[in-house]
């Protein structure tokens, strides 16, 4: 499968890492779970932290000693705390991958993290138990794998599918009803699919993959210009900032300094 989308997170950066006193490892998906699965990673901390995460349209499975969480989808930044030092494993899914594994309303999970005794969805209640029978990360890789795999039903490609390469491409920028109208369904209909795999609107998760776009480039750049805000989709500098407060819930300068690095200079 085609990957159109890298999902962004900061706390994931070398410098997020540093931040938060965090390790990590990670390895992407292949094979039949190329482009449905993101990656596996896994979290080393040193001491009690904060672990932040901003909206990306993506579904993860969080799995400790203790248990295991499904994340819902989110609209605006929020820290996981990660209660005691040790190794954190988890599963992310790329945005409307759930469907590929159980039959499931996104929307039901929308904001929450949702603990394996609430989700009906084979072998997850007890898949921490199987992860941490294991001490080494490539094996941990391999009992999620052959999860998901025991899981997997293969589906066809679908306008859902189209819709989202096509919001990929125009980096969340394109109009929900230029949208329906090329992918040859009603507004409502492109709505309801929407909400049923990725848990928010169109409007919703085209507005979070045009964030992701902004922050992953000023990321990159380390720096903003006026010159840039028409380019990551944004009328001005207001716009950017108004958007910013709405889904990392801080200003430009605020949100970075959480993460900053040497060479970043806000």
């Amino acid at each position: 499968m085609e990957i159109l989308y890298q999902p962004f997170q900061p706390t994931l950066m070398e410098s997020g890492l540093i931040s938060f006193g965090l390790s990590l490892r990670s390895v992407p998906a292949c094979g039949a779970l190329s482009g449905i699965v993101h990656a596996y990673l896994q979290i080393k901390a040193t001491k009690a932290t904060p672990y932040p995460l901003i909206p990306d349209g993506t579904q993860a499975v969080f799995i400790s000693p203790n248990g295991s969480l499904l994340s819902g989808p989110r609209v605006q930044a929020c820290d996981l705390p990660i209660l005691d030092a040790g190794e954190y494993f988890g599963i992310w899914f790329f945005p409307g991958a759930l469907r590929y594994f159980i039959d499931l309303n996104v929307s039901d999970l929308k904001g929450q993290f949702i603990d394996s005794f609430s989700v009906s969805w084979r072998g997850f209640r007890n898949l921490h138990n199987s992860v941490y029978q294991y001490s080494a990360f490539e094996d941990r890789v391999t009992v999620c794998e052959q999860w998901l795999l025991n899981n997997f039903k293969g589906l066809s490609i679908s306008p859902f599918d189209h819709a989202l390469s096509l919001l990929y491409q125009s980096f969340g920028g394109i109009r929900v009803y230029r949208l329906s109208k090329l992918v040859g369904l009603s507004d409502r209909h492109v709505n309801r699919l929407f909400h049923l795999n990725t848990g928010v609107s169109t409007k919703e998760f085209a507005q979070t993959i045009r964030i992701q776009h902004a922050c992953k480039q000023l990321y990159i750049a380390r720096a903003s210009s006026s010159n840039t805000y028409n380019d990551l989709g944004y009328f001005d500098q207001s716009h950017l900032i108004k958007s910013w407060n709405k889904f990392l819930l801080s200003s430009p300068n605020a949100f970075w300094e959480r993460f900053k690095s040497d060479s970043y200079n806000s």
